[in-house]
Protein backbone atom coordinates (compact mmCIF):
# COMPACT_ATOMS: atom_id res chain seq x y z
CA UNK A 1 0.00 0.00 0.00
CA UNK A 2 1.23 3.23 -0.85
CA UNK A 3 1.29 6.16 1.70
CA UNK A 4 1.60 10.10 0.88
CA UNK A 5 4.64 11.95 2.05
CA UNK A 6 4.43 12.73 6.04
CA UNK A 7 4.24 16.06 6.54
CA UNK A 8 6.91 17.65 8.13
CA UNK A 9 5.63 18.99 11.43
CA UNK A 10 6.74 22.40 11.69
CA UNK A 11 9.37 24.69 10.74
CA UNK A 12 12.38 21.96 11.73
CA UNK A 13 15.81 22.68 10.39
CA UNK A 14 16.13 19.15 10.05
CA UNK A 15 14.40 19.07 6.39
CA UNK A 16 16.88 22.14 5.83
CA UNK A 17 20.11 19.80 5.95
CA UNK A 18 20.95 18.17 2.46
CA UNK A 19 21.40 14.71 2.23
CA UNK A 20 24.79 13.11 1.03
CA UNK A 21 25.54 13.07 -2.39
CA UNK A 22 28.73 10.13 -3.88
CA UNK A 23 30.96 10.04 -1.54
CA UNK A 24 29.77 13.35 0.84
CA UNK A 25 29.08 13.46 4.33
CA UNK A 26 25.45 14.58 5.29
CA UNK A 27 26.69 18.49 5.26
CA UNK A 28 30.06 18.22 3.36
CA UNK A 29 28.30 19.75 -0.28
CA UNK A 30 26.31 22.48 1.43
CA UNK A 31 27.49 23.14 4.29
CA UNK A 32 31.33 23.32 3.30
CA UNK A 33 32.67 25.18 6.44
CA UNK A 34 34.17 28.59 5.63
CA UNK A 35 37.77 30.16 5.28
CA UNK A 36 37.71 32.47 8.43
CA UNK A 37 40.05 32.12 10.91
CA UNK A 38 39.79 32.29 14.87
CA UNK A 39 42.20 34.05 17.12
CA UNK A 40 44.78 32.04 18.74
CA UNK A 41 44.71 32.67 22.57
CA UNK A 42 45.91 30.59 26.01
CA UNK A 43 43.77 27.91 27.15
CA UNK A 44 42.13 28.52 30.21
CA UNK A 45 41.22 25.20 33.11
CA UNK A 46 39.03 22.44 31.96
CA UNK A 47 36.34 22.65 35.73
CA UNK A 48 33.45 20.33 35.98
CA UNK A 49 31.66 23.01 38.03
CA UNK A 50 32.28 26.59 37.55
CA UNK A 51 31.25 29.51 39.60
CA UNK A 52 29.83 31.48 37.10
CA UNK A 53 30.66 35.51 37.07
CA UNK A 54 27.47 35.73 34.69
CA UNK A 55 23.74 35.86 35.41
CA UNK A 56 20.23 36.99 34.64
CA UNK A 57 20.48 41.13 33.40
CA UNK A 58 16.82 41.90 33.49
CA UNK A 59 13.47 40.66 33.01
CA UNK A 60 13.98 37.79 35.56
CA UNK A 61 14.91 36.98 39.10
CA UNK A 62 16.88 33.65 39.09
CA UNK A 63 17.94 34.19 42.35
CA UNK A 64 21.88 33.61 43.39
CA UNK A 65 21.80 30.04 42.79
CA UNK A 66 22.97 28.56 39.50
CA UNK A 67 22.06 25.12 38.85
CA UNK A 68 25.77 22.46 39.47
CA UNK A 69 27.11 21.23 36.03
CA UNK A 70 28.71 17.60 35.97
CA UNK A 71 29.71 16.63 33.14
CA UNK A 72 30.26 13.33 31.62
CA UNK A 73 32.11 11.40 28.37
CA UNK A 74 29.34 10.63 26.22
CA UNK A 75 29.54 10.03 22.45
CA UNK A 76 28.97 13.16 20.02
CA UNK A 77 26.78 11.05 17.77
CA UNK A 78 23.67 10.24 19.85
CA UNK A 79 23.13 6.85 17.60
CA UNK A 80 26.58 5.51 18.98
CA UNK A 81 28.08 5.06 15.47
CA UNK A 82 31.45 6.60 14.56
CA UNK A 83 32.63 9.96 15.63
CA UNK A 84 34.51 10.96 18.04
CA UNK A 85 33.69 12.28 22.23
CA UNK A 86 32.11 14.77 23.86
CA UNK A 87 30.28 15.57 26.75
CA UNK A 88 27.00 15.38 28.49
CA UNK A 89 25.45 16.95 31.33
CA UNK A 90 22.01 16.93 33.00
CA UNK A 91 21.46 20.43 34.83
CA UNK A 92 18.47 21.00 36.93
CA UNK A 93 16.56 24.62 36.59
CA UNK A 94 13.70 25.61 37.64
CA UNK A 95 10.51 24.80 36.12
CA UNK A 96 9.07 28.31 35.74
CA UNK A 97 12.20 31.66 35.78
CA UNK A 98 10.08 33.10 38.27
CA UNK A 99 10.32 31.01 40.96
CA UNK A 100 13.78 30.10 40.89
CA UNK A 101 13.40 28.44 44.44
CA UNK A 102 10.45 26.35 42.99
CA UNK A 103 10.41 22.92 41.11
CA UNK A 104 12.90 21.69 38.49
CA UNK A 105 13.02 20.49 35.16
CA UNK A 106 16.04 17.89 33.72
CA UNK A 107 17.74 20.33 31.16
CA UNK A 108 20.45 18.49 28.63
CA UNK A 109 22.82 19.81 27.50
CA UNK A 110 25.50 18.31 25.05
CA UNK A 111 29.05 19.96 24.88
CA UNK A 112 32.05 18.92 21.77
CA UNK A 113 35.55 20.34 22.46
CA UNK A 114 37.40 19.68 18.99
CA UNK A 115 40.30 17.66 19.66
CA UNK A 116 43.43 19.79 20.66
CA UNK A 117 41.10 23.30 20.52
CA UNK A 118 41.45 25.59 23.71
CA UNK A 119 37.79 26.87 24.00
CA UNK A 120 38.28 30.34 23.64
CA UNK A 121 35.00 30.64 22.97
CA UNK A 122 31.42 29.00 23.37
CA UNK A 123 28.96 28.77 20.47
CA UNK A 124 25.47 27.64 21.99
CA UNK A 125 23.56 26.42 18.81
CA UNK A 126 19.51 26.56 19.32
CA UNK A 127 17.65 24.46 16.98
CA UNK A 128 13.85 24.88 15.28
CA UNK A 129 10.75 23.73 15.43
CA UNK A 130 9.08 24.60 18.06
CA UNK A 131 10.04 20.51 19.41
CA UNK A 132 13.52 19.50 17.60
CA UNK A 133 16.04 18.65 20.10
CA UNK A 134 19.92 19.73 20.04
CA UNK A 135 20.71 16.13 17.65
CA UNK A 136 20.99 18.08 14.46
CA UNK A 137 24.22 19.57 15.95
CA UNK A 138 26.29 17.15 16.44
CA UNK A 139 27.50 16.55 13.02
CA UNK A 140 27.18 20.23 12.07
CA UNK A 141 29.37 20.82 15.57
CA UNK A 142 32.26 18.10 14.31
CA UNK A 143 32.40 19.48 10.58
CA UNK A 144 32.76 23.10 12.15
CA UNK A 145 35.40 21.71 14.81
CA UNK A 146 37.94 20.62 12.20
CA UNK A 147 38.24 24.42 10.91
CA UNK A 148 37.20 25.84 14.28
CA UNK A 149 38.76 24.10 17.11
CA UNK A 150 39.28 26.53 19.37
CA UNK A 151 35.56 26.62 19.61
CA UNK A 152 32.97 25.05 22.52
CA UNK A 153 29.89 24.01 20.67
CA UNK A 154 27.43 23.81 22.83
CA UNK A 155 24.10 22.36 21.86
CA UNK A 156 20.62 21.46 24.99
CA UNK A 157 17.21 19.35 24.40
CA UNK A 158 14.95 22.39 24.43
CA UNK A 159 12.68 21.77 27.40
CA UNK A 160 10.02 19.16 26.84
CA UNK A 161 12.06 17.38 24.06
CA UNK A 162 14.72 14.72 23.87
CA UNK A 163 16.55 14.28 27.17
CA UNK A 164 15.12 17.27 28.78
CA UNK A 165 12.18 16.70 31.19
CA UNK A 166 10.28 15.39 27.54
CA UNK A 167 6.36 15.84 27.19
CA UNK A 168 5.17 12.74 25.98
CA UNK A 169 2.81 10.09 25.81
CA UNK A 170 4.17 6.55 26.27
CA UNK A 171 0.71 4.74 24.96
CA UNK A 172 0.41 6.95 22.19
CA UNK A 173 4.17 7.33 21.17
CA UNK A 174 4.99 3.66 21.57
CA UNK A 175 6.13 1.46 18.73
CA UNK A 176 2.88 -1.00 18.74
CA UNK A 177 0.65 2.06 18.54
CA UNK A 178 -1.70 2.91 15.69
CA UNK A 179 1.34 5.51 14.01
CA UNK A 180 4.43 3.98 16.04
CA UNK A 181 6.24 6.78 17.43
CA UNK A 182 4.35 9.45 15.53
CA UNK A 183 1.01 10.51 16.86
CA UNK A 184 -2.49 10.20 14.70
CA UNK A 185 -5.43 12.41 14.85
CA UNK A 186 -7.33 9.90 16.46
CA UNK A 187 -4.44 9.18 19.16
CA UNK A 188 -4.16 12.93 19.95
CA UNK A 189 -7.18 13.65 22.18
CA UNK A 190 -6.04 10.45 24.58
CA UNK A 191 -2.24 11.93 24.29
CA UNK A 192 -3.15 15.26 25.25
CA UNK A 193 -5.68 14.02 28.34
CA UNK A 194 -3.11 11.89 29.40
CA UNK A 195 -0.28 14.73 29.34
CA UNK A 196 -3.16 17.70 31.06
CA UNK A 197 -3.61 14.27 33.72
CA UNK A 198 0.24 14.20 34.82
CA UNK A 199 1.17 17.40 34.40
CA UNK A 200 -1.13 19.18 35.43
CA UNK A 201 -0.34 23.03 36.03
CA UNK A 202 3.13 22.11 35.31
CA UNK A 203 2.20 21.97 31.31
CA UNK A 204 1.48 25.97 31.57
CA UNK A 205 5.83 26.41 32.30
CA UNK A 206 6.67 24.34 28.94
CA UNK A 207 7.06 28.10 27.50
CA UNK A 208 9.37 29.93 25.49
CA UNK A 209 9.92 31.83 28.14
CA UNK A 210 10.96 29.50 30.41
CA UNK A 211 13.14 27.99 28.03
CA UNK A 212 15.09 30.91 27.30
CA UNK A 213 15.86 31.22 31.28
CA UNK A 214 17.43 27.34 30.75
CA UNK A 215 19.58 29.21 27.84
CA UNK A 216 20.82 31.44 29.86
CA UNK A 217 21.43 29.89 33.34
CA UNK A 218 23.11 26.88 31.60
CA UNK A 219 25.49 29.71 30.07
CA UNK A 220 26.53 31.21 33.14
CA UNK A 221 26.68 27.67 34.93
CA UNK A 222 29.10 26.27 32.45
CA UNK A 223 30.67 30.22 31.07
CA UNK A 224 34.72 30.04 31.64
CA UNK A 225 36.13 33.41 32.34
CA UNK A 226 38.23 34.00 29.50
CA UNK A 227 35.23 32.60 27.05
CA UNK A 228 33.45 34.71 24.72
CA UNK A 229 30.05 33.18 24.47
CA UNK A 230 27.66 33.24 21.33
CA UNK A 231 24.03 32.27 20.62
CA UNK A 232 23.56 30.84 17.36
CA UNK A 233 19.66 29.81 16.43
CA UNK A 234 17.96 28.78 13.62
CA UNK A 235 14.46 28.97 12.48
CA UNK A 236 12.53 28.79 15.89
CA UNK A 237 15.48 28.41 17.38
CA UNK A 238 15.73 32.00 16.48
CA UNK A 239 13.21 32.89 18.27
CA UNK A 240 14.05 31.49 21.32
CA UNK A 241 17.36 33.52 20.88
CA UNK A 242 15.22 36.82 20.74
CA UNK A 243 13.51 35.68 23.90
CA UNK A 244 16.59 34.64 25.68
CA UNK A 245 17.89 38.16 24.73
CA UNK A 246 15.03 40.11 26.39
CA UNK A 247 15.75 38.10 29.83
CA UNK A 248 19.53 38.44 29.52
CA UNK A 249 20.12 41.74 27.16
CA UNK A 250 24.10 41.92 28.05
CA UNK A 251 25.17 37.94 28.50
CA UNK A 252 26.24 37.24 25.38
CA UNK A 253 29.00 38.58 23.35
CA UNK A 254 26.87 38.15 20.03
CA UNK A 255 23.81 36.35 18.74
CA UNK A 256 23.41 35.23 15.46
CA UNK A 257 19.64 34.43 13.97
CA UNK A 258 19.85 32.31 10.68
CA UNK A 259 15.84 31.94 9.14
CA UNK A 260 14.36 34.36 11.55
CA UNK A 261 10.68 33.18 13.07
CA UNK A 262 10.30 37.04 14.67
CA UNK A 263 7.46 37.77 17.31
CA UNK A 264 4.38 37.81 15.73
CA UNK A 265 5.09 34.35 13.80
CA UNK A 266 2.19 32.53 13.04
CA UNK A 267 2.95 28.88 12.30
CA UNK A 268 -1.15 28.54 10.90
CA UNK A 269 0.70 30.45 7.79
CA UNK A 270 3.12 27.82 7.45
CA UNK A 271 1.42 26.02 4.30
CA UNK A 272 0.55 29.81 3.17
CA UNK A 273 4.22 30.87 3.32
CA UNK A 274 5.64 27.66 1.91
CA UNK A 275 3.37 28.20 -1.51
CA UNK A 276 3.86 32.30 -1.45
CA UNK A 277 7.88 30.76 -1.31
CA UNK A 278 7.39 28.80 -4.53
CA UNK A 279 5.90 31.62 -6.68
CA UNK A 280 9.07 33.31 -5.90
CA UNK A 281 10.90 29.97 -6.80
CA UNK A 282 9.21 30.06 -10.10
CA UNK A 283 9.92 33.32 -10.85
CA UNK A 284 13.84 32.84 -10.47
CA UNK A 285 13.13 30.05 -13.02
CA UNK A 286 11.42 32.02 -15.29
CA UNK A 287 14.82 34.19 -15.05
CA UNK A 288 17.19 31.33 -15.90
CA UNK A 289 17.95 30.28 -19.63
CA UNK A 290 17.36 26.93 -18.76
CA UNK A 291 14.47 26.53 -16.86
CA UNK A 292 12.86 29.65 -18.54
CA UNK A 293 13.12 27.88 -21.93
CA UNK A 294 11.95 24.48 -20.37
CA UNK A 295 8.79 26.03 -18.75
CA UNK A 296 7.67 28.80 -20.56
CA UNK A 297 7.67 32.70 -20.06
CA UNK A 298 5.12 32.17 -16.56
CA UNK A 299 6.32 29.00 -14.67
CA UNK A 300 4.40 29.65 -12.17
CA UNK A 301 1.09 30.11 -14.16
CA UNK A 302 2.07 26.39 -15.76
CA UNK A 303 2.65 24.88 -12.46
CA UNK A 304 -0.95 26.45 -11.24
CA UNK A 305 -2.59 25.26 -13.94
CA UNK A 306 -0.69 21.64 -13.84
CA UNK A 307 -2.27 21.33 -10.62
CA UNK A 308 -5.58 22.15 -11.74
CA UNK A 309 -5.27 19.27 -14.51
CA UNK A 310 -4.03 16.66 -12.11
CA UNK A 311 -7.09 17.21 -9.89
CA UNK A 312 -9.33 16.47 -12.90
CA UNK A 313 -7.55 13.09 -13.93
CA UNK A 314 -4.41 14.40 -16.25
CA UNK A 315 -1.80 12.15 -16.52
CA UNK A 316 -3.28 9.43 -14.45
CA UNK A 317 -0.89 6.72 -15.63
CA UNK A 318 1.32 7.97 -12.81
CA UNK A 319 -1.68 7.99 -9.77
CA UNK A 320 -1.84 5.96 -6.96
CA UNK A 321 -4.76 4.51 -5.92
CA UNK A 322 -5.20 5.85 -2.45
CA UNK A 323 -2.06 8.87 -3.07
CA UNK A 324 -3.41 11.80 -5.21
CA UNK A 325 -0.93 12.86 -7.57
CA UNK A 326 -1.19 16.69 -6.63
CA UNK A 327 -1.21 16.04 -3.05
CA UNK A 328 2.12 14.07 -3.27
CA UNK A 329 3.76 16.31 -5.98
CA UNK A 330 2.68 19.80 -2.96
CA UNK A 331 3.89 17.70 -0.25
CA UNK A 332 6.95 16.76 -2.21
CA UNK A 333 7.72 20.18 -3.70
CA UNK A 334 7.07 21.90 -0.27
CA UNK A 335 10.06 19.95 1.29
CA UNK A 336 12.02 20.38 -1.76
CA UNK A 337 12.09 23.43 -1.49
CA UNK A 338 13.61 23.60 2.02
CA UNK A 339 16.70 21.28 0.64
CA UNK A 340 19.36 23.03 -1.26
CA UNK A 341 20.47 20.35 -3.10
CA UNK A 342 17.52 18.82 -4.44
CA UNK A 343 14.86 22.20 -4.85
CA UNK A 344 16.07 22.38 -8.42
CA UNK A 345 13.97 19.30 -9.40
CA UNK A 346 10.86 20.67 -8.69
CA UNK A 347 10.63 22.42 -12.08
CA UNK A 348 11.61 19.49 -14.38
CA UNK A 349 8.88 17.78 -12.17
CA UNK A 350 6.74 19.92 -13.17
CA UNK A 351 7.65 19.93 -16.84
CA UNK A 352 7.47 16.22 -17.01
CA UNK A 353 3.89 15.92 -15.40
CA UNK A 354 2.33 18.58 -17.91
CA UNK A 355 3.87 16.90 -20.70
CA UNK A 356 3.23 13.36 -19.71
CA UNK A 357 5.00 11.14 -22.64
CA UNK A 358 5.09 7.70 -22.56
CA UNK A 359 8.61 8.50 -21.23
CA UNK A 360 7.72 10.98 -18.90
CA UNK A 361 5.52 8.42 -17.14
CA UNK A 362 8.21 5.80 -16.49
CA UNK A 363 10.09 8.46 -15.26
CA UNK A 364 7.31 9.93 -13.44
CA UNK A 365 6.46 5.82 -12.16
CA UNK A 366 10.05 6.09 -10.40
CA UNK A 367 9.98 9.31 -8.72
CA UNK A 368 6.16 8.32 -7.05
CA UNK A 369 7.27 5.75 -5.72
CA UNK A 370 10.69 7.33 -4.39
CA UNK A 371 7.87 9.90 -2.56
CA UNK A 372 5.91 7.20 -1.34
CA UNK A 373 8.31 5.11 0.37
CA UNK A 374 8.39 5.05 3.86
CA UNK A 375 12.15 5.21 5.78
CA UNK A 376 12.63 1.46 7.81
CA UNK A 377 12.59 3.37 10.80
CA UNK A 378 12.29 7.13 12.28
CA UNK A 379 15.18 8.47 12.53
CA UNK A 380 16.74 9.88 15.81
CA UNK A 381 15.59 13.53 15.07
CA UNK A 382 11.92 12.03 15.37
CA UNK A 383 12.72 9.78 18.36
CA UNK A 384 13.67 12.79 20.04
CA UNK A 385 11.19 15.18 19.56
CA UNK A 386 8.93 16.94 21.44
CA UNK A 387 5.34 16.79 19.29
CA UNK A 388 3.52 17.76 22.83
CA UNK A 389 5.49 20.85 23.22
CA UNK A 390 5.51 21.66 19.80
CA UNK A 391 1.74 21.56 20.19
CA UNK A 392 1.60 23.57 23.87
CA UNK A 393 4.29 26.53 22.45
CA UNK A 394 2.60 26.92 18.76
CA UNK A 395 -1.04 26.81 19.66
CA UNK A 396 -0.29 28.99 22.81
CA UNK A 397 2.39 32.05 21.58
CA UNK A 398 3.08 31.36 17.84
CA UNK A 399 -0.59 31.22 16.43
CA UNK A 400 -2.70 33.93 15.36
CA UNK A 401 -6.26 35.53 17.10
CA UNK A 402 -8.85 34.68 15.80
CA UNK A 403 -7.70 31.15 15.11
CA UNK A 404 -8.33 29.66 11.74
CA UNK A 405 -10.69 26.79 11.81
CA UNK A 406 -9.46 23.32 10.19
CA UNK A 407 -11.69 23.76 7.07
CA UNK A 408 -9.61 27.45 6.46
CA UNK A 409 -6.25 25.69 7.09
CA UNK A 410 -7.24 22.33 5.12
CA UNK A 411 -8.36 24.95 2.18
CA UNK A 412 -5.06 26.83 2.07
CA UNK A 413 -3.27 22.99 1.44
CA UNK A 414 -5.60 22.46 -1.04
CA UNK A 415 -4.84 25.56 -3.07
CA UNK A 416 -0.94 25.23 -2.55
CA UNK A 417 1.76 24.27 -5.33
CA UNK A 418 4.06 23.43 -2.37
CA UNK A 419 2.74 22.98 0.87
CA UNK A 420 4.48 20.81 3.51
CA UNK A 421 1.18 20.35 4.86
CA UNK A 422 2.07 21.30 8.62
CA UNK A 423 -1.03 22.50 9.75
CA UNK A 424 -2.85 19.47 8.76
CA UNK A 425 -1.19 18.55 12.45
CA UNK A 426 -2.25 21.38 13.72
CA UNK A 427 -5.86 20.77 12.89
CA UNK A 428 -7.24 17.65 15.83
CA UNK A 429 -5.69 20.46 18.41
CA UNK A 430 -7.12 23.66 17.72
CA UNK A 431 -8.81 23.67 21.04
CA UNK A 432 -5.28 22.97 22.73
CA UNK A 433 -5.30 24.47 26.60
CA UNK A 434 -3.18 27.36 25.72
CA UNK A 435 -1.15 29.19 28.28
CA UNK A 436 -1.44 32.72 29.23
CA UNK A 437 1.30 34.56 27.24
CA UNK A 438 3.96 36.77 29.41
CA UNK A 439 5.43 40.64 29.07
CA UNK A 440 7.71 39.01 26.45
CA UNK A 441 5.40 37.25 23.96
CA UNK A 442 4.86 39.53 20.75
CA UNK A 443 7.53 42.35 21.73
CA UNK A 444 11.35 42.49 20.11
CA UNK A 445 14.56 42.69 22.40
CA UNK A 446 15.88 46.03 23.23
CA UNK A 447 19.21 45.06 23.40
CA UNK A 448 23.27 46.05 22.45
CA UNK A 449 24.22 43.21 22.11
CA UNK A 450 25.90 42.52 18.25
CA UNK A 451 23.20 40.62 16.49
CA UNK A 452 24.15 38.81 13.18
CA UNK A 453 21.32 38.03 10.77
CA UNK A 454 21.45 35.94 8.02
CA UNK A 455 18.28 35.61 5.54
CA UNK A 456 17.38 33.52 2.43
CA UNK A 457 15.22 34.98 -0.39
CA UNK A 458 14.23 31.81 -1.10
CA UNK A 459 13.14 30.08 2.28
CA UNK A 460 9.62 28.70 2.45
CA UNK A 461 9.61 28.27 6.27
CA UNK A 462 10.48 31.58 7.64
CA UNK A 463 9.49 33.90 4.64
CA UNK A 464 12.24 37.09 3.49
CA UNK A 465 9.18 39.30 3.21
CA UNK A 466 8.25 38.94 6.93
CA UNK A 467 11.84 38.35 8.33
CA UNK A 468 12.76 41.79 7.38
CA UNK A 469 10.35 43.07 10.53
CA UNK A 470 13.74 42.02 12.10
CA UNK A 471 16.29 44.63 10.31
CA UNK A 472 13.96 47.05 11.32
CA UNK A 473 14.25 46.46 14.89
CA UNK A 474 17.85 45.54 15.26
CA UNK A 475 19.54 49.08 14.38
CA UNK A 476 22.48 49.65 16.86
CA UNK A 477 26.12 49.63 16.14
CA UNK A 478 27.14 45.94 15.54
CA UNK A 479 24.11 44.42 14.57
CA UNK A 480 23.61 43.55 10.79
CA UNK A 481 20.87 42.11 8.39
CA UNK A 482 22.37 40.20 5.58
CA UNK A 483 20.07 38.73 2.73
CA UNK A 484 21.29 36.10 0.47
CA UNK A 485 18.78 35.64 -2.54
CA UNK A 486 19.28 32.54 -3.15
CA UNK A 487 19.75 30.47 -0.01
CA UNK A 488 16.54 28.37 1.27
CA UNK A 489 15.86 28.06 5.11
CA UNK A 490 19.12 27.73 7.09
CA UNK A 491 20.93 29.80 5.38
CA UNK A 492 24.56 28.32 6.65
CA UNK A 493 22.97 24.97 4.60
CA UNK A 494 22.44 26.75 1.69
CA UNK A 495 24.99 29.33 0.88
CA UNK A 496 28.02 27.54 -1.36
CA UNK A 497 30.34 29.54 -2.66
CA UNK A 498 33.89 28.86 -4.46
CA UNK A 499 36.72 30.92 -2.10
CA UNK A 500 39.48 32.80 -3.69
CA UNK A 501 42.14 29.55 -2.99
CA UNK A 502 39.43 27.19 -5.25
CA UNK A 503 37.73 26.02 -2.05
CA UNK A 504 33.88 24.91 -1.76
CA UNK A 505 32.69 26.54 1.12
CA UNK A 506 29.70 28.11 3.08
CA UNK A 507 28.98 31.58 2.64
CA UNK A 508 26.88 31.76 5.67
CA UNK A 509 29.20 30.10 7.88
CA UNK A 510 32.00 31.82 6.47
CA UNK A 511 29.82 35.11 7.93
CA UNK A 512 28.62 33.19 11.46
CA UNK A 513 32.94 32.26 12.02
CA UNK A 514 34.18 36.01 11.19
CA UNK A 515 31.66 37.33 13.93
CA UNK A 516 32.35 34.88 16.25
CA UNK A 517 35.92 35.90 15.91
CA UNK A 518 34.91 39.95 16.01
CA UNK A 519 31.56 40.93 16.93
CA UNK A 520 32.05 44.41 16.72
CA UNK A 521 33.99 43.84 13.24
CA UNK A 522 32.23 45.03 10.13
CA UNK A 523 30.96 41.98 8.32
CA UNK A 524 31.98 40.82 5.57
CA UNK A 525 29.69 39.62 3.28
CA UNK A 526 31.63 40.12 -0.26
CA UNK A 527 30.87 36.11 -0.65
CA UNK A 528 26.86 37.07 -1.05
CA UNK A 529 28.16 37.90 -4.46
CA UNK A 530 29.24 34.79 -5.03
CA UNK A 531 26.69 32.45 -3.61
CA UNK A 532 26.29 30.07 -6.17
CA UNK A 533 22.75 29.65 -6.84
CA UNK A 534 20.21 27.41 -8.28
CA UNK A 535 21.80 24.45 -10.88
CA UNK A 536 18.83 24.11 -13.40
CA UNK A 537 20.74 22.10 -15.59
CA UNK A 538 20.38 19.57 -12.66
CA UNK A 539 23.97 17.85 -13.58
CA UNK A 540 23.98 15.36 -10.59
CA UNK A 541 23.43 11.93 -12.90
CA UNK A 542 23.10 9.72 -9.31
CA UNK A 543 20.67 11.92 -8.38
CA UNK A 544 18.84 11.81 -11.66
CA UNK A 545 18.76 8.20 -12.03
CA UNK A 546 17.62 7.50 -8.40
CA UNK A 547 14.68 10.30 -8.37
CA UNK A 548 13.41 9.34 -12.34
CA UNK A 549 15.45 6.47 -13.45
CA UNK A 550 17.19 8.53 -16.49
CA UNK A 551 20.16 10.36 -16.51
CA UNK A 552 18.76 13.73 -17.64
CA UNK A 553 15.81 15.15 -15.53
CA UNK A 554 14.11 17.16 -17.79
CA UNK A 555 14.55 14.39 -20.75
Amino acid sequence: MHRLVPPLLFVVVLTACPGPGPGEGPLDAAVALSDAGVDAGSSGPDASTVAPDAGIDAGVDAGPMLPRVSWRACPLKTSGLGGPAAECAVLLTPLRASEPGGDVIEYFVKRYRPPGGRGLRAVWMLQGGPGASGLVFETLAEQMGTRFPDVDYYFPDHRGTGRSTRLGCPAQEAESSEGGIYITAAEWPACRASVQSGMGPALSAFTTTNAANDVGLAIAATRQPYQGVFVFGISYGTYLAMRYLQLFPTQADGVVLDSIAGPGSSLYRQDEDANEAARDYFAACARDSVCGAKLGVDPWAKAQSLFARLKTGHCAAIALPDAPTHVVFRRAFGSLLMDPALRGYVAPIVHRADRCSADDVAALTVLMGQLTQQPLSPPDEHRLWGWVLSQNILHSEMGESPRPTAAQLAAIREAAVASRDVTEGFEMNLDWPVYAADPFVGRWPDTATPVLMLQGGLDPATLLRKARAAQAHFQRSHQTWVEVPTATHTVIASSPYVNAVGERRSCGTAMLMAFVENPTATVDTSCVAAVQGIDWTLPNTNYNLALFGRRDAWE
